[in-house]
């Protein structure tokens, strides 16, 4: 089966990145990351929006986006508040965290791979709003109650090369110009866009981790994150009306945490705003990789029509596993020691 084959493929360049992990320090895994998602990923988007169509059903993707960021925000109020009660520390590291997704690092390659080009290029306007989020809403929101409120500037907006593929992307598709029209450009994009799928892998090797300070309570909000979003999706998939579409939908909602948002967290903890743990986010970061890794594969490898068809039914399975989860650890878990600041934390610019 050529689907099995495929995900077997991920799964060796994964093993490869593990079998040579030691030998790349942790600034030259960065650059790679960094690779991914500032030249190949921009390529992958703006050749996916090459190949569609522009016209007015396209807007409910962003439109979709958006209700995600507010789903996953409300959702991580919530049961943030459960696991922690009035412990502040980790409760806001845990939901600032937690309302994220990362869709280029682990849903895009799965939807160009098992869904194809348009259904990617509909899936970079799906994260827009999330991509938005990340730069102009959340660091106001890490420094709320603080005197560190400065605006953001438009001009890293406009300098991110998602964005300019975006912009550029869409242009391309308005004015009907393929891209096969851009000559030696056109061929170039193309093949840094196919480079993304085998160096993605790999990278995924070298941060695969099954080990972390804190990792039941990890996996356990990772639960439950993942079981609002299979709610999100059990509703709006409902304004969809093909099969691809719906399982574009699906991938997106099963995207890891954003590791945006604990450079942001990096970032406002650096200038001096208490409050956050650090080594927590980026457990939370760590774990959630291979879980939708297992998730994305799971849904890429099964029937397509009866993994949508079962996918409303994990809402309550995550919640239940979650919920069950915290349950079991919420003495630890409201264990104001457990979660004192020491100097153990991440070194954000090795990350």
């Amino acid at each position: 089966d050529s689907s099995l084959q495929k995900a077997l493929s991920f799964l060796v360049m994964a093993v490869i990145g593990r079998l040579v992990k030691s030998r790349f320090s942790k600034p030259q895994v960065a650059g790679i990351q960094r690779l991914i998602l500032d030249v190949m990923l921009p390529c992958v988007i703006f050749k996916s929006l090459c190949s569609i169509s522009i016209d007015r059903s396209l807007l409910i993707w962003p439109l979709l986006g958006t209700g995600l960021v507010v789903c996953e925000l409300a959702a991580a109020a919530v049961y943030c508040r459960v696991a922690f009660g009035g412990l502040d520390r980790p409760r806001r590291s845990a939901a600032f965290q937690l309302a994220t997704s990362a869709p280029g690092l682990s849903a895009m390659v799965f939807i160009k791979e098992f869904v194809g080009d348009e259904a990617a290029g509909k899936a970079a306007l799906f994260d827009l709003p999330t991509k938005l989020y990340l730069i102009f809403a959340l660091p106001r929101l890490l420094a709320a109650g603080t005197r560190d409120k400065k605006p953001t500037s438009l001009k890293s907006l406009a300098s991110d090369p998602l964005n300019v593929a975006i912009a550029a992307g869409l242009v391309m598709a308005a004015t009907h110009t393929p891209l096969a029209s851009l000559s030696a450009l056109g061929t170039a994009v193309t093949a840094l866009a196919s480079a993304q799928t085998p160096v993605l892998f790999i990278l995924v090797g070298f941060k695969l981790t099954l080990s972390g300070a804190t990792p039941a309570a990890s996996l356990a909000l990772l639960a439950l994150r993942h079981a609002a979003n299979y709610a999100f999706f059990t509703l709006a998939t409902k304004a969809l009306h093909d099969l691809p579409d719906a399982l574009t939908l699906l991938l997106m909602s099963q995207a890891a945490v954003s590791v945006v948002a604990w450079s942001q967290m990096a970032k406002a903890t650096e200038s001096g705003i208490p409050g956050f743990d650090l080594a927590f986010a980026f457990d939370i970061v760590a774990f959630s990789m291979p879980l939708t890794m297992l998730l994305q594969t799971t849904v890429c490898l099964a029937d397509h029509r009866r993994a949508l068809a079962l996918a409303p039914y994990a809402a309550p399975l995550f919640a239940l596993i979650g919920f069950a989860a915290l349950f079991a650890q919420r003495a630890a878990l409201r264990n104001p020691r457990l979660w004192a600041p020491d100097d153990d934390q991440p070194d954000p610019k090795a990350a």
